[in-house]
Order: C-alpha cells, then structure tokens, then sequence
C-alpha cells in the first residue's frame, strides 16, 4: 500500500517576508559636513560644557548641538541623572529628545549586531528603546519582527498593533502583521491587513504578492491569481512572483501552466534551488519522471543540504523502479532530516516489496515514532506480521488503522485474514462482512468469508460467496 507522497514547497516560494529593519523616525537631513573631517561622537561632558559656556545664549546654543548631534552621533547612554544634569545645564526638550534619539539609534545598531538568533538580546535593546521613546513607532515594528521569527505570533501582533496606534498609516506595519497573521493561520486578519496596505499604497507591488500567498492558503485560488496578475504587472522582474503564481496554479491542478512560470522564475534568478524543486513536483505530478529527476539534481547541486530534494527525487526513481537509487536517496533525507516520517516510510515500503522485513519493520516503526497517526505504516507494518504469521501484532496493527481510518475496508479485510489464521472464525466473518459493506465490489473479501464460511461449516454460505468471488474477478 503505497503512498509515496510528495512535498511542495509552500513555504519556500515567499520571499523574506519582512521588510529590512528600518531607522526611518532618526533620519534626518544632511547639512553637508565633509566625512574626512567628522568629529568623534559627544560625550555628556561636552554637551554639558557647550550650554554652560554658551556665547550666543542658550537657545541658539542648544539649536547648534542638536544639528552637531545629529551627524556626531553621542557615546552614552542615558538616565533619569543625565536628564535631570542636562535640564538643570540648560538643555532644551528638543535637544533631550535628539539625544534619545541618537541613544535609541545606538540601541538599534546594538540589536543588529546581537547574533542572528539571540532574540533576547534583540528584544532587550528594542526595549531600552521603547523605555526611552514609548511613542515612537519604529521600536515596536522592530521588536515585532524579532518576535515574529522567534515563533511569538501573539506578541508580533501586540507590537505591530502598537506601531499602528501610534501611526495609523504605518504600511510596513500593516505590512508585517498581514504577514504574522498568516503566520498564525488567520488568514481573513491577514487579508484584512493588506487591503489596509493597499490602500496605503495601491503602487506597492509587494502587498498584492502577500495578499495573493494568503488567498491562495485560504484556498481562493481565483483572487490569489488576480492579485498575483497584479503584483506581475507592477514588477515583470520579479521571480519570486512568478513562482507564487506557479504555486497557484499547482493548486489549481494547471501544471503547464505552473512548469511555464517556474522556467520564467528559473530565467530571472537561475540560482534559487527551490523553483526547481517546486517544478520537479510539477513534472512529477505530469508523470514525467525524467525531467523531475532532472530539476531535483539540480536543487541538490544548487543546496545539497536539502532533504526534502532527495526525498522527491527518491520517489521518482521509485516510481521508475530504479529501487537502488530510490534507497540511496530516502537514506539521504533520512540522514539530513531525521524527523519526516514519509521517508522512513518510503524506504520501508521498498524494504518490504524485497522481503527484507526486518529493516521494513524498523523503517515503519521510526515512522510511526515521528507520527503516531500515521495509518499507513500500521498498515504496511501490519502486512509484514501478517505475513510472518505475528497475527497478535498484525491485528494490533490492524486495530490502529481502523481507529485512524473507520472506512477502509484494506485494514478490515487484513485484520480479518489474522483473526482466520489464528482460527477467531467470528470476529474474521465480522470483519470480513464490514470490508464487503465498505467495498461492495472487493472480490478478495469474499473470498476470505467464504473461507470462514466453510471453517465454520455453513458450505452454503461459503458457496454463495465463492460464486460471488469468481464473478467479481472475472469483471474487467
């Protein structure tokens, strides 16, 4: 019973799904000091200095360091302390608030530097931010992103949210929490977001690629391919778009279509490993095993780390009964990724059609391991018991699949063959009578219950069946 299924690549055919970090409510305008001759950032000393010897007066004072600050930069931190010594030497608001800024810019510039997955690290430096300058936005778009990628979907929103209130026209935070909400599998929120980013700016390209992912996830493929037509129209260069609209029409069962907009995303970005994996799956879903081959090499030759290139590639050479090659590349995706059950149980498919059960056995047990519903390693582990006369462990196997999958009459007609061979007649006529209710037409159930029939003694009974059997399988 094989069910050797394939993988698309969903996930992978979005671009990065967040905009760069950006500084935007520090930058300001460039008064055209030449870089050779910029000075060393302020120190607190110096600031307090130039208002206490202030030869212009004070407000003329403060309205030149604030310009100096703003391409000087500063060297420290701040605190209730320093504000209270710069309020007492004579600093405006406006210069304790360029001063906050540019502290708040060295926190920004901090959190960048944090390793790529220490989130707390990032978090911390936004939220010295934030504790610094609770109303501007920025800082809680930021943190947002970092909450995002570290899997903390409720807060991501909560900050993006906050962005929102404090700027009701925020795109990117709009932006950013359409993407999060679909992170979070609330894909009307999600839609919801990019029409408000839309409406923002119906030029951005990027918002109609989002929204089209998120139709497309809510399983509205027309919409998904209008906005997608759109995204197109305003970036032809895009290749991540014509992928995304590849994945449409995947869904959609066009393959055609879908192979002619990943050679179209191949011509833009040759380097990208996963439009040929995802137009492997399409040549694989032609039956064209060949050229699916073909296209997962070349993502294993582009990202050899890639199990899941390995594993479809298995699948088709397994298809082409090339079991060999088929083995090699299931042990590879195993070996790069030991937790996908389906490997496993690929691999132990093949294992068991060569009678090599013991590795069959340990094959679908590591599945099941990964996956406690997974009905078809019971079912194919059960077939080996059955086979190797275990009919206690064949019918434990059995029983699973029938709690996981009450309507298929495989697992009962099995389950049946083990209770007969263990000589249990009754509970074998019953599960043999289910399997025909299910599946009126299965010849070989018949053919078990008439076996029962005549163990039992009821050669009537067993008779009618075997005719039954016989007219069943002589149909074409």
């Amino acid at each position: 019973m094989n069910v050797s299924l394939l993988f698309f690549r969903a996930t992978r055919l979005l671009r990065p799904l967040f905009l760069i970090i950006a500084l935007s409510f520090i930058a300001q305008p460039y008064f055209g000091q030449n870089p050779a001759q910029a000075e060393n950032p302020f120190d607190l000393e110096e600031i307090l200095i130039s208002l206490s010897e202030s030869k212009t007066g004070l407000p003329t004072t403060n309205r030149i360091l604030i310009q100096k600050i703003k391409t000087r930069g500063i060297n420290f931190g701040f605190s209730g302390e320093i504000e209270k010594s710069l309020t007492s030497g004579g600093a405006t608001k406006d210069l304790i608030y360029e001063i906050k800024s540019k502290v708040v810019e060295n926190h920004f510039e901090d959190a960048l530097k944090c390793a790529k997955e220490d989130y707390d690290c990032q978090i911390s430096n936004y939220n010295k931010s934030i504790e610094l300058l609770p109303d501007e936005p920025v800082a809680y778009y930021n943190r947002g992103i970092v909450y995002n990628e570290k899997g903390d979907y409720e807060q991501a929103v909560k900050d993006y949210t906050k962005a929102i209130t404090i700027d009701p026209k925020y795109f990117n935070a709009y932006y950013n929490r359409g993407v999060t909400y679909r992170n979070k599998k609330d894909y009307d929120r999600s839609i919801e977001d990019f029409n408000r980013a839309i409406k923002l700016d119906s030029t951005d390209a990027d918002a109609f690629f989002e929204r089209s992912v998120s139709y497309r996830m809510k399983n509205n493929p027309e919409t998904a391919l209008k906005d997608i037509n759109r995204a197109i129209s305003l970036n032809p260069k895009s290749a991540d778009y014509y992928s995304e609209r590849g994945a449409i029409y995947y869904n959609k069962k066009e393959y055609d279509r879908a192979i002619k907009d990943y050679d179209k995303a191949i011509e833009i970005n040759p380097d990208d490993f996963t439009f040929y994996y995802n137009r492997g799956l399409m040549f694989s879903n032609k039956e064209e095993y060949d050229s699916a081959i073909k296209d997962y090499s070349k993502a294993i030759e582009l990202e050899p780390l890639d199990a899941d290139s390995y594993l479809n590639r298995g699948v088709a050479f397994e298809i082409k009964k090339e079991y060999e090659k088929a083995l090699k590349d299931y042990g590879k995706s195993i070996e790069l990724n030991p937790q996908q059950a389906i490997a496993y149980y690929n691999r132990g498919f093949i294992y068991q059609n060569s009678e090599d059960y013991e590795n069959a056995i340990l094959d679908f047990t590591n599945a099941i391991k990964l996956d406690s519903k997974y009905a078809n390693a019971y079912y194919s582990r059960g077939e080996i018991y059955l086979e190797i006369e275990d009919y206690a462990q064949s019918i434990k196997d059995f029983n699973k699949v029938i709690e996981l999958e009450p309507q298929n009459s495989g697992a009962y007609n099995n389950r049946g063959l083990a209770y007969l061979r263990s000589s249990q007649f009754k509970p074998a006529l019953a599960d043999f009578t289910k399997a025909i209710k299910l599946d009126p037409k299965d010849a070989i159930a018949y053919y078990n219950r008439a076996l029962v029939y005549n163990e039992m003694g009821e050669i009537q009974k067993a008779a009618a069946d075997q005719r039954k059997f016989e007219e069943l399988s002589a149909k074409p």
